[in-house]
Protein backbone atom coordinates (compact mmCIF):
# COMPACT_ATOMS: atom_id res chain seq x y z
CA UNK A 1 0.00 0.00 0.00
CA UNK A 2 1.84 3.38 -1.21
CA UNK A 3 1.78 6.13 1.41
CA UNK A 4 -0.92 8.04 -0.96
CA UNK A 5 -3.07 5.35 -0.34
CA UNK A 6 -2.47 5.20 3.57
CA UNK A 7 -3.11 9.32 3.49
CA UNK A 8 -6.27 8.70 1.75
CA UNK A 9 -8.19 5.81 3.84
CA UNK A 10 -6.99 7.84 6.96
CA UNK A 11 -8.87 11.05 5.23
CA UNK A 12 -11.82 8.64 5.03
CA UNK A 13 -11.33 7.72 8.34
CA UNK A 14 -11.28 11.55 9.13
CA UNK A 15 -14.44 11.83 7.52
CA UNK A 16 -16.42 8.89 9.33
CA UNK A 17 -15.47 10.22 12.74
CA UNK A 18 -16.65 13.62 11.77
CA UNK A 19 -19.83 12.56 10.72
CA UNK A 20 -20.52 9.88 14.23
CA UNK A 21 -19.09 12.87 15.98
CA UNK A 22 -21.18 16.34 15.03
CA UNK A 23 -24.56 14.32 13.72
CA UNK A 24 -25.90 13.71 16.73
CA UNK A 25 -24.98 17.27 18.09
CA UNK A 26 -26.45 18.99 14.64
CA UNK A 27 -29.93 20.36 14.57
CA UNK A 28 -32.16 18.80 12.78
CA UNK A 29 -32.20 21.46 9.79
CA UNK A 30 -28.81 23.03 8.68
CA UNK A 31 -27.58 25.44 6.83
CA UNK A 32 -25.94 23.82 3.83
CA UNK A 33 -24.74 26.12 1.31
CA UNK A 34 -23.94 29.61 1.63
CA UNK A 35 -23.04 32.58 -0.54
CA UNK A 36 -19.92 34.50 -1.14
CA UNK A 37 -19.63 36.36 1.92
CA UNK A 38 -20.54 33.34 4.17
CA UNK A 39 -24.17 33.80 4.48
CA UNK A 40 -26.49 30.88 5.00
CA UNK A 41 -28.55 30.85 1.44
CA UNK A 42 -29.77 27.11 1.58
CA UNK A 43 -30.81 24.52 4.11
CA UNK A 44 -31.34 20.86 4.38
CA UNK A 45 -32.83 17.90 6.94
CA UNK A 46 -29.09 16.98 9.01
CA UNK A 47 -29.81 13.32 7.39
CA UNK A 48 -29.77 15.15 4.20
CA UNK A 49 -26.29 17.07 4.62
CA UNK A 50 -25.05 14.31 6.05
CA UNK A 51 -25.84 11.64 3.36
CA UNK A 52 -24.73 13.49 0.50
CA UNK A 53 -21.54 14.70 2.52
CA UNK A 54 -21.07 10.29 2.55
CA UNK A 55 -21.99 9.80 -1.55
CA UNK A 56 -19.40 12.33 -2.33
CA UNK A 57 -16.82 10.86 -0.70
CA UNK A 58 -18.03 7.76 -1.60
CA UNK A 59 -17.82 8.95 -5.27
CA UNK A 60 -14.29 10.39 -4.64
CA UNK A 61 -13.01 6.58 -4.03
CA UNK A 62 -15.16 5.42 -6.93
CA UNK A 63 -13.10 8.34 -8.86
CA UNK A 64 -9.90 8.24 -7.55
CA UNK A 65 -8.76 4.94 -6.41
CA UNK A 66 -11.35 2.05 -8.52
CA UNK A 67 -11.74 4.29 -11.53
CA UNK A 68 -7.81 4.17 -12.44
CA UNK A 69 -7.65 -0.40 -11.65
CA UNK A 70 -11.04 -0.51 -13.84
CA UNK A 71 -9.73 1.49 -16.73
CA UNK A 72 -6.26 -0.11 -16.69
CA UNK A 73 -8.02 -3.60 -16.64
CA UNK A 74 -10.01 -3.12 -19.67
CA UNK A 75 -8.21 -4.47 -22.40
CA UNK A 76 -8.02 -2.00 -25.67
CA UNK A 77 -8.35 0.72 -22.72
CA UNK A 78 -5.33 3.47 -23.58
CA UNK A 79 -5.33 6.50 -21.64
CA UNK A 80 -5.84 10.41 -23.75
CA UNK A 81 -2.44 11.19 -23.33
CA UNK A 82 -0.08 13.27 -25.15
CA UNK A 83 2.29 11.36 -26.99
CA UNK A 84 0.36 8.62 -26.21
CA UNK A 85 1.99 5.69 -28.28
CA UNK A 86 4.99 6.49 -26.54
CA UNK A 87 4.13 6.45 -22.93
CA UNK A 88 2.18 3.56 -23.51
CA UNK A 89 4.52 1.73 -25.23
CA UNK A 90 4.79 -2.12 -23.85
CA UNK A 91 8.14 -0.80 -22.09
CA UNK A 92 6.65 2.01 -19.97
CA UNK A 93 3.27 1.20 -20.02
CA UNK A 94 3.89 -0.17 -16.80
CA UNK A 95 5.66 3.07 -15.46
CA UNK A 96 3.09 5.19 -17.12
CA UNK A 97 0.20 3.58 -15.22
CA UNK A 98 1.77 3.45 -11.87
CA UNK A 99 2.46 7.35 -12.46
CA UNK A 100 -1.08 7.83 -13.45
CA UNK A 101 -2.09 5.51 -10.38
CA UNK A 102 0.00 7.96 -8.47
CA UNK A 103 -1.57 11.52 -9.82
CA UNK A 104 -4.78 10.21 -9.18
CA UNK A 105 -4.86 9.33 -5.75
CA UNK A 106 -2.74 12.45 -5.21
CA UNK A 107 -5.72 14.14 -6.66
CA UNK A 108 -8.33 12.66 -4.56
CA UNK A 109 -6.36 13.62 -1.71
CA UNK A 110 -6.22 16.84 -2.38
CA UNK A 111 -10.12 16.85 -3.18
CA UNK A 112 -10.84 15.06 0.22
CA UNK A 113 -9.12 17.28 2.37
CA UNK A 114 -10.69 20.24 1.10
CA UNK A 115 -14.26 18.34 1.49
CA UNK A 116 -13.36 17.71 4.77
CA UNK A 117 -12.37 21.09 5.63
CA UNK A 118 -15.51 22.85 4.08
CA UNK A 119 -17.86 20.45 5.62
CA UNK A 120 -16.05 21.35 9.19
CA UNK A 121 -16.54 24.70 8.41
CA UNK A 122 -20.25 24.28 7.84
CA UNK A 123 -20.72 22.60 10.70
CA UNK A 124 -18.99 25.22 12.81
CA UNK A 125 -21.25 27.57 11.24
CA UNK A 126 -24.48 25.61 12.29
CA UNK A 127 -23.49 26.04 15.78
CA UNK A 128 -23.64 29.99 16.04
CA UNK A 129 -26.39 31.71 16.69
CA UNK A 130 -26.52 32.93 13.41
CA UNK A 131 -25.11 30.72 11.02
CA UNK A 132 -21.92 32.16 8.66
CA UNK A 133 -19.17 30.17 7.17
CA UNK A 134 -15.68 31.35 8.34
CA UNK A 135 -13.95 33.28 5.79
CA UNK A 136 -10.91 30.65 5.60
CA UNK A 137 -12.82 28.58 3.19
CA UNK A 138 -11.55 31.35 0.40
CA UNK A 139 -8.21 30.63 1.64
CA UNK A 140 -8.57 27.03 1.48
CA UNK A 141 -9.84 27.51 -2.09
CA UNK A 142 -7.48 29.55 -3.39
CA UNK A 143 -4.84 27.43 -2.25
CA UNK A 144 -6.83 23.84 -3.36
CA UNK A 145 -6.53 25.90 -6.73
CA UNK A 146 -2.26 26.58 -6.58
CA UNK A 147 -2.25 23.09 -6.09
CA UNK A 148 -4.46 22.04 -8.37
CA UNK A 149 -2.93 23.99 -11.66
CA UNK A 150 0.80 22.94 -10.30
CA UNK A 151 -0.75 19.52 -10.76
CA UNK A 152 -2.16 20.12 -14.06
CA UNK A 153 1.25 21.85 -14.87
CA UNK A 154 2.84 18.69 -13.85
CA UNK A 155 1.28 16.29 -14.68
CA UNK A 156 0.98 17.38 -18.87
CA UNK A 157 4.89 18.41 -18.27
CA UNK A 158 5.42 14.44 -17.77
CA UNK A 159 3.98 13.39 -20.71
CA UNK A 160 5.75 16.45 -23.07
CA UNK A 161 7.26 14.67 -25.94
CA UNK A 162 10.67 12.77 -24.91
Amino acid sequence: MTWLRKIFLALTALVVLQVIVYYPRMPAVVASHFDGLGAPNGWSSKEVFFGLYLAIVLMMYGGFELMPKWIQSRPGTSMKIPNREYWLAPERRDATWAFFRRQMMLMGNLHLMLAIFAVQLAILANFEQQPRLHPAIGWALAIYFIVFTAWLIHFFWHFKKP
